[in-house]
């Protein structure tokens, strides 16, 4: 019966087998569809974009672009920047122009 109440006492502090992936985050699916156009700071009106292409064949992460574009919009030096005439993320391999 010790034996028991230690092994159910050790489920209950989270102790024994635990999954492996427990706590990380699936990457989401490869979209190669998806485009973006990342501004920094702002986006000029009335200005084309410049095209960057990603190649979907070598797993380009248009996530971690998206990310950190959303991080720079967060820089404080943004209210002194002005725009820029951004850049349109393009999966030029999946999307022939």
């Amino acid at each position: 019966m010790r034996m028991l109440m230690g092994l159910f006492l050790a489920g209950a502090l989270g102790w024994g087998c635990q999954a492996a992936d427990h706590g990380v985050q699936a990457k989401a699916p490869l979209d190669c569809n998806a485009t973006y156009v990342a501004c920094g700071c702002g986006c000029c009106g009335g200005v084309e974009p410049q095209v960057q292409c990603l190649s979907c064949a070598n797993k380009d992460d248009l996530q971690a672009l998206i990310q950190k574009d959303q991080e720079a919009q967060k820089d404080p030096q943004c209210a002194v920047m002005g725009c820029s005439p951004g850049t349109k993320y393009v999966y030029c391999d999946a999307n022939p122009q």
